[in-house]
């Protein structure tokens, strides 16, 4: 190991050789006294440099170094300037005036800032090196900034403050302020830090401290470097630190940043004690073409012969062409060429580039361009190719495409293809060939350009073109027949009238010209008419009933029967109860075989009809009552004898309600008088009552109090809603779908109105009666009536609530009470006590109905419907709805439904009707469902999981976690190879923290695919050699690397110049000496001028110059070669050209050899061809030829003659130059040419007819007038001027009138009903159904809250699927009772808070839940772990991870390990540990143990052992750890196991407390008391006196000299022993690691076995200063070994258990004894803490 540690100390020596073998180490301070002075320094000599300082007498403090441009920058302290100059002093310039004199310089010199720190403002600033701008960045708040230093990787400054003694750190923006720490100095300066921006050093400048510090910026660990002078500033320099000391004011001195020994250098002179250093390395002005700190940078491509500047590399006068950058070292970007790439390349061919010098391209020209640079299009009518191709017959005057020939504008007619250069073929015409030719007569084609048929048309066929084809009706020759009703308005054959695929419906014969006759319809008239109502036969066509079906019918066609169940017209009614479930006819709904028990009517469709009558002197009397006879019921009365007076009746739980007056109670009772129940004591009587069944309320007016009361049927709660202020209240009825109270006021005459809860009341009228009773209210609420009681006026009255208009319906009687049942009023009398009378709610003729007996005149009616109990499973008023799922056997209530024993399981609600939602199960849907596979949800009754589980789930309700190992689907599967063999997720497979190296995938379970390496195989394999790949988990490339490639892993490209296998090759002669392949050695981006081939090692061809050969000799005369450099042409050009290179084109205007000749009449004075003289572009208007000097021959004018004359009346000549027609234009065109087809609404000739009402406002065809593509709404016929028939509109007639009122027509144009739709339709066509949540006439009417917002039934506006949630009622109109919500109103709030009440739609609780409980609904109980409310709260540490009370958070069964309360969320006690914190450690030191387990902390009390501390010291053994052993105790006992102490003294010969001391020579006996005077040597036998003889005691001697020799050379090998392994620490640092300790980083040689933090009592109260403790060999006897398992060092600084750590089983543990000396190393009592050491 010392071998190889050599070999790396040699490299790195080796390595700084190398770097220090260029440019010269120069040492520069600053005397405050005197000047800056320079030194030369080579090896531990600094020899002084001519001129040997740079500025005198100025007071310089502050120095740092711009190695760009080579300058020192300085402050003048006596003028408070900011100077720079050379090193040699020279260009000395002032840049920064202050305020103040200046601390410290500090230059990023790559940003180009300067930092310094200002001495008055207490402040830093930011100088701009390049515009010298200034900004304050931060203000130091009058604290002494003194020494500045920058990172500047990072962007950061750091700075000391003297007045602080402190380190603090910003961004250079001056943001992220913070102090750093606190230095431990009096006064801080030389502020340092490494170029890697790891570590700061400092020297402390005050008298008393004399040391440098170092401390690690990521650890924030401080280390003493050096001590022994008043050291001022140092600087840091190639690994070492340069320090100038106050106290040494002729050297300066060196030491390594790790520290160690300083080393001296004199400065050959006395300078002050305020010193300032800085070390450079200075290179000197680089040579001709290198720039740059080190001159390695090479010159870029400047112009002409200028080199760059030495500092920055610019080129002062430009760049050569090709060349561009402030250092013209950038080619030219593809497509770029010229000086400073200003100019774009040309229309090269194949997209190549251009030579980047001279823009020339080396492929040639793109189609369409031609010219050396191709910057030259193609002449007019030219293309492609050096512009060879004639363009093909574009359309109009446009010319084809330069580059393609494509024909921009499309062809003439009568051509296709891109260039129009393909002729039709037979049988298409027209632009691009797209028309087909009409149906010419016989086998004769088109013209290929019009397409008009020569020889006519085909039968059934017109136009000049033949393609109009027989409208409607018309076809033969000329379209002079008539076509019958074809199918799918089929036009019959043009020739034979024969439709092809038969008739229309409804029409029948060979021409589909016969209709149907009356029954029967369809196709071929073949189908039979279905059951249409009335007399109506159905359509001919269609089959379908006009006027609706028969009863018992539906079906547009009326042909489908009712279904089973129901009847009527479109079997919209439901059968009723029929007897044992007989069917209903399906015509009128009767029942054949009769009705179930308690229903009647033909359709058993009604309840019995019972009248109610209380006899005030007798009792409650029943009557069935069938057509006008009403017969007693038995039993006939409810209660005799009691004077019952008020009544009404219950339809729920089918039970009256009666005043018991002479009791003064309500009572209830079943219709046959059982289950008699007291509902109400009274204080009076009353006068009235009546139910609102619904809302389970009986209103009630009480005699005495004159109030009306309201009595909640459920709770029996009563309360006052009005009082009536002294007046009789007589009369109470309920508007209940209003909820409103009317009652009659006998004392006032009139009628009263108010809200159920009493409020909005007011008189409504007066009734002009003088004893207003029997007040009755209609179903709808429209309506009241009412008696007058008083003999006077016999009459009843009725009063239409909305106009208050009332009127007398009946008078003759003293009337006293009435009812209203199913349209009619059911009256009784006072003066007529044997009789009830009924009459229609619109007055008329009474009827009298006799009661067989006399009764009181004081008597109430009341009429029902009676429907008897209802069969098993069903329930409701009429029993029409069915029980949920109840219970086992057990059936619902048949009055409300409710399931009196619960539900079954998967359903809930009181009526058991609601299904488990998604997610639960069980009885009441109180479960939920498991971890399910896909989401799925669970069987609602078991649980179960139908698809199986989640992976990482087992068991049928998928309840059961995978455990171990296992995971996946059925946990089945296994993990892959997680990182630190980490178990991976059970579901999933994913392994948390990643997978090994060289495996990827979700379960870490697929090896890297060939060609990856690493962590998830996302590295990439390098370059390989061969077909091999690399390791999957390290990557390296185990045959090594390919051509171009070098490293482990065949990743590092071989350097520029070099390529091949291992890099062994060199490249030459690559353009502008850019390196080659690294593979191959080509040239990549080219080769030098004039040079070609993969290597460039080949000379240009003749006819090639230039880089890469690449461009081609010009236009050089008799094709001479050119120079294969620079192109030049030695014997002159060919005609058409000039310059050096011949690639200069003519002027415009010129051409020929040497550009002599002219040429003129080129189109807009364009130039002409450069060789020829041809007119490349065309001609003036009116002349052609290739020199433009022949005119147009006739027929042709414009330009290049190539238009063509247009529609020149008569085919006159046009006008050669503007195309002028003289003699005007055919029919059909106008303008100068002829050439504008006539505007739009006219045609003809001149366009003088005007043309009207074709479809759109399109044009008609502008030489017939024609309407070609149809007619204007309502309109007909070719020129559109026949309006529509009856019954149709729209464009052509086509359009067929909709839903009209009554039938009506239409309008013919716009379809418009003028009467308005039938019901359920919208529109101005009335062929719109009403919107969704519309109905009726007009959809005037809204209906709302129907099931999923589904529209209702558009003419009834019934919701036809149900009411969405929190609605009920036909209509949905009515909200759901208080405590139910959604569907049906269904489903019973769960526990919302407080009890509120939760939404009616969708049972949200608004105020959030109880305890224990969360969702929405609050119907979910808190998961494990979690209680109170929403679920907010954690449980504690609840016994063995039990849940706590989900309400309280208490722990049921008690705490856990380490924990205590009522919810185990309190950690136990200092002194106490385990379940509920029950157990104590008494015998810990300071009573510190683990609270779960009890292991003690900081060790066991003296005479204490185990990891609890319970285990006594063995006989023998005593103090801390047992592990001091007993002196010699007298009478063999043992010591005290505490203070090792003898309680029974000593045995003869041992002495002090512990008996650990032998007797002095001389002494002997017990207690050493005993002197040895008589023996002659004076030496006795310690224990018992005897004496010893001479020789004896000389040979002892001799033996003890021998013993001593023996035991100091053992001393002196074990001392070396220790010595090597300091040395072997200082390059392994093992025992740092061992002894789990932060690496300390003080940079000391010696190697520290520990540093640790004062430690007293617990972390709060650590001192913050950390003492370095080193292992001293000299008092290794003063060290007790013990157990590893006893205690060790957390990573802290805290002692604790080593079951915890991971310390080898060979180690053992030191722990320095307390009597160690404290200048052996500076252990005290309190830091007597145990080190580890390994024992290997």
């Amino acid at each position: 190991m010392l071998y190889s540690t050599a070999l790396v100390l040699f490299g790195h020596i080796c390595i700084i050789a190398a770097a220090s073998s260029s440019g010269k180490v120069v040492v520069l301070v600053t005397d405050y006294d005197g000047g800056i002075y320079k030194y030369s320094l080579s090896g531990d000599v600094a020899t002084p440099m001519k001129p040997s300082f740079v500025e005198t007498s100025t007071k310089p403090l502050c120095l740092d170094y711009d190695p760009v441009y080579r300058q020192i920058y300085w402050d003048r302290r006596s003028t408070k300037t900011i100077m720079k100059a050379d090193l040699d002093g020279r260009n000395m310039q002032t840049v920064f005036k202050s305020n103040s004199s200046v601390r410290d310089i500090a230059i990023d010199w790559e940003t180009r800032q300067l930092f310094f720190a200002d001495d008055k403002a207490h402040a830093i600033f930011c100088l701009n090196m390049t515009s010298n701008a200034v900004s304050r960045f931060i203000s130091a708040t009058n604290d002494e900034v003194h020494s500045l230093v920058l990172d500047t990787s990072r962007r950061l400054m750091y700075w000391t403050d003297v007045g602080h003694a402190q380190i603090e750190q910003a961004t250079y923006e001056g943001t992220n302020r913070k102090v750093l720490t606190h230095t431990g100095s009096e006064w801080p300066t030389g502020l340092v830090i490494d170029p890697q921006g790891d570590y700061l050093f400092w020297c402390d400048a005050h008298s008393s401290n004399k040391d440098i510090k170092k401390m690690n910026l990521k650890t924030k660990t401080i280390s003493v470097l050096l001590t022994g002078k008043t050291y001022y500033d140092a600087t840091y320099f190639e690994g070492k630190l340069f320090i100038v000391a106050r106290s040494d004011r002729s050297h300066f001195f060196t030491l390594s940043e790790n520290g160690g020994q300083e080393t001296s250098v004199s400065l050959q002179r006395s300078m002050s004690e305020w010193r300032r250093i800085k070390v450079i390395r200075y290179y000197g002005e680089c040579a001709g073409g290198h720039y740059g700190i080190t001159c390695n940078s090479t010159c870029g491509m400047c112009s002409g012969t200028d080199t760059c500047d030495t500092a920055i590399g610019h080129c002062p006068s430009g760049c050569q062409a090709g060349w561009t950058g402030d250092r013209c070292d950038t080619e030219c970007e593809d497509g770029q060429y010229g000086v400073n790439c200003t100019q774009s390349c040309a229309q090269c061919e194949d997209e190549s580039v251009c030579d980047k010098s001279s823009g020339q391209c080396p492929s040639g020209c793109r189609p369409g361009w031609r010219g050396e640079r191709c910057d030259t299009e193609c002449e007019a009518g030219y293309y492609g190719f050096n512009c060879t191709s004639t363009c093909g017959n574009c359309y109009g005057e446009t010319v084809c495409d330069h580059a393609t020939g494509k024909c921009p504008s499309g062809c003439q007619p009568g051509w296709i293809s891109d260039r129009c250069n393909i002729e039709c073929e037979d049988g298409y015409y027209g632009f691009n060939c797209t028309s087909t030719c009409g149906n010419c007569y016989g086998e004769t084609v088109c013209d290929h350009a019009s397409g008009k048929c020569p020889s006519g048309c085909q039968p059934g066929w017109i136009g000049d073109r033949c393609t109009i084809e027989c409208e409607g009706d018309p076809r033969g020759f000329n379209c002079t027949s008539r076509c019958g009703k074809c199918e799918d308005w089929e036009v019959c054959d043009k020739a034979s009238g024969q439709c092809s695929i038969g008739c229309e419906p409804g029409w029948s014969g060979e021409g589909c010209a016969t209709e149907c006759e009356a029954g029967y319809y369809g196709f071929n008239c073949t189908s039979t008419c279905g059951n249409c109502s009335g007399e109506t036969v159905c359509d001919h066509a269609s089959g379908k009933c006009p006027s609706g079906c028969q009863p018992g019918w539906i079906g547009d066609r009326c042909n489908i029967e009712c279904s089973d169940g129901y009847f009527g017209f479109n079997c919209s009614f439901t059968c009723a109860n029929c007897k044992i479930k007989t069917v209903c006819n399906k015509k009128n709904g009767h029942c054949p075989s009769g009705c179930e028990p308690g229903w009647s009517g033909d359709r058993c469709n009604k309840g019995k009809v019972v009248v109610l009558v209380t006899d005030f002197d007798g009792g409650i009397y029943k009557y069935s009552l069938s057509g006008d006879v009403a017969t007693p019921m038995k039993p006939s009365f409810v209660e005799t004898s009691m004077k019952p007076l008020c009544l009404d009746y219950d339809p729920v739980y089918r039970q009256m309600y009666w005043e018991r007056r002479s009791a003064k109670t309500i009572m209830k009772a079943d219709l046959d008088g059982h289950y008699k129940q007291t509902v109400y004591k009274m204080k009076s009587s009353l006068r009235d009552m009546d139910i609102d069944w619904e809302t389970r309320q009986l209103f009630l007016v009480d005699d005495k109090a004159l109030a009306i009361f309201c009595l909640n049927m459920t709770s029996n709660a009563v309360s006052r809603i009005i009082s009536a202020t002294n007046n009789e209240v007589h009369s109470l009825v309920l508007d209940t779908s209003r909820r409103l109270i009317y009652w009659s006021d006998v004392g006032r005459a009139q009628i009263e109105q108010a809200t159920y809860e009493g409020t909005n009341r007011k008189v409504l009228t007066h009734t002009g009666s003088d004893w207003p009773t029997g007040l009755v209210i209609d179903p709808q609420g429209d309506y009241l009536f009412w008696c007058d009681a008083s003999i006077s006026n016999k009459n009843i009255k009725k009063m239409n609530i909305k106009t208050k208009k009332i009127s007398v319906l009946i008078t003759g009687k003293t009337y006293y009470d009435a009812t209203y049942f199913e349209g009619k009023l059911y009256i009784i009398a006072r003066s007529d006590s044997s009789h009830f009378f009924t009459l229609s709610e619109n007055g008329g003729q009474e009827t009298a109905h006799s009661l067989q007996r006399n009764m009181s005149e004081w008597r109430r009616i009341k009429v029902i419907r009676y429907y008897g109990e209802c069969a098993g499973g069903h329930y409701g008023i009429t029993c029409n709805s069915t029980c949920g799922m109840c219970s086992g056997t057990d059936t619902c209530d048949t009055a409300i439904g409710h399931c009196p024993s619960g539900c079954q399981a998967g359903w809930t609600g009181d009526r058991c009707d609601t299904e488990c939602e998604d997610g639960q199960y069980g009885v009441n849907c109180i479960q939920s469902c498991a971890q399910c596979e896909d989401e799925s949800v669970c069987d609602k009754f078991s649980g179960q999981c139908p698809s199986g589980c989640r992976p990482g789930w087992r068991g049928e309700r998928c309840d059961t976690e995978c455990e171990g190992d296992p995971r996946g689907f059925n946990c089945t599967s296994r993990c892959g190879k997680c990182e630190d063999w980490e178990v991976c997720d059970k579901a999933s497979g994913q392994c948390s923290i990643g997978c090994e190296p060289g495996w990827s995938g979700e379960g870490c379970a697929t090896e890297c695919e060939a060609g990856y390496y690493g962590f998830n195989c996302t590295s990439t394999c390098g370059n390989c050699s061969g077909e091999t790949v690399c390791d999957h988990a390290r990557g390296k490339c185990p045959s090594g690397c390919q051509p171009g490639w070098i490293g482990d892993r065949c990743n590092i490209e071989c350097p520029n110049g070099s390529h091949g296998f291992q890099c062994q090759h060199t490249c030459i002669r690559c353009l502008n000496r850019e390196p080659c392949d690294k593979a191959t050695g080509d040239c990549i981006g080219g080769c030098e001028a004039g040079w070609t081939g993969n290597k460039c090692n080949k000379e240009c061809s003749d006819g090639y110059f230039g880089f890469n050969c690449s461009s081609t000799c010009a236009s050089c005369k008799d094709g001479a070669v050119c120079n294969k450099e620079s192109g030049h042409c030695p014997s002159g050009c060919e005609p058409g050209w000039t310059g050096d290179r011949c690639n200069n084109e003519c002027p415009n205007g010129s051409y020929g050899v040497g550009c002599q000749h002219s040429c003129s009449r080129c189109l807009n004075r364009e130039p002409c061809d450069k060789v020829t003289g041809r007119c490349i572009h065309g001609c003036e208007s009116g002349w052609t030829g290739n020199k433009c000097n022949k005119e147009c021959s006739d027929g042709y004018f414009g330009f290049n003659c190539s238009s063509t004359c247009a529609s020149c009346k008569d085919g006159t000549v046009c006008n050669k130059e503007s195309g002028h027609c003289p003699s005007g234009c055919e029919p059909g065109w106008t303008g100068d040419r002829c050439n504008k087809e006539c505007p739009n609404g006219s045609y003809g000739v001149g366009c003088q007819h005007s043309c009207s009402r074709c479809l759109n406002r399109e044009p008609c065809d502008k030489v017939t007038g024609r309407c070609i593509n149809g007619c204007e709404s309502g309109w007909t016929g070719n020129m559109c001027n026949k309006e529509c028939s009856g019954g149709y509109f729209g464009f052509s007639c086509s359009s067929t009138c909709a839903n009209c009122k009554g039938g009506t027509v239409c309008n013919k144009e716009s379809g418009h009903c003028p009467s308005g739709c039938e019901p359920g339709w919208i529109g101005d066509r009335c062929n719109k159904e009403c919107p969704n949540g519309s109905y009726g006439v007009g959809c005037q009417q809204t209906c709302s809250r129907c099931l999923n917002r589904e529209p209702c039934d558009k003419v009834t506006g019934r919701c036809i699927d149900g009411c969405e949630s929190g609605w009920t009622g036909n209509m949905c109109n009515k909200e759901c009772s208080d405590g139910y919500y959604g569907f049906k109103c269904s489903s019973t709030c769960a526990n919302c808070k407080g009890g509120t009440l939760c939404n009616k739609e969708s049972g949200h609780c608004p105020s959030g839940c109880e305890p224990g409980w969360t969702g929405d609904r609050c119907n979910k109980e808190c998961p494990g772990g979690t209680y109170g409310a929403e679920c907010e709260m954690s449980c504690g540490g609840c016994l063995d991870g039990e849940s706590c009370n989900k309400g309280t958070g208490n722990c049921m069964s008690g705490c856990d390990e380490g924990w205590t309360g009522p919810r185990c969320d309190e950690e136990c006690s200092p002194g106490y540990f385990g379940y509920n914190c029950n157990s104590t450690c008494k015998y810990c030191r300071s009573e510190r143990c683990d609270a779960s387990r009890g292991y003690c902390l900081n060790g066991c009390l003296p005479g204490w052992k185990g990891i609890h501390c319970t285990a006594a010291c063995p006989e023998g053994m005593y103090g801390d750890g047992c592990l001091s052993v007993c002196g010699k105790c007298g009478h063999n006992t043992s010591c005290d196991p505490v203070t090792g102490q003898c309680s029974a003294g000593c045995l003869p010969g041992w002495m002090g407390e512990t008996c650990v001391e032998g007797c002095p020579v001389g002494r002997y006996g017990d207690g050493c008391t005993s002197t040895c005077h008589k023996c002659q040597s004076g030496q006795c036998d310690a224990a018992d006196g005897t004496c010893r003889l001479q020789a004896k005691i000389i040979s002892e001697r001799g033996t003890s000299v021998v013993v001593f020799l023996l035991t100091g050379a053992c001393v002196l090998i074990l001392l070396l022993l220790l010595i090597t392994l300091g040395i072997a620490c200082m390059f392994r640092r093992r025992l740092r690691r061992l002894s789990m300790i932060p690496e300390n980083r003080t940079g000391r040689d010696n190697c520290n076995f520990f540093a640790h933090e004062r430690y007293s009592g617990d972390s709060s109260s650590r001192s913050n200063t950390e003492e370095f403790v080193t292992f001293n060999p000299l008092y290794a006897a003063d060290l007790d070994v013990v157990s590893p398992a006893a205690t060790s060092l957390g990573s802290n600084g805290n002692q604790q258990s080593l079951l915890d750590t991971d310390v080898p089983t060979n180690s053992a543990v030191v722990v320095p004894d307390k009597g160690t000396r404290q200048e052996s190393g500076g252990i005290s009592d309190d830091l007597a803490a145990p080190l580890l050491i390994n024992t290997e």
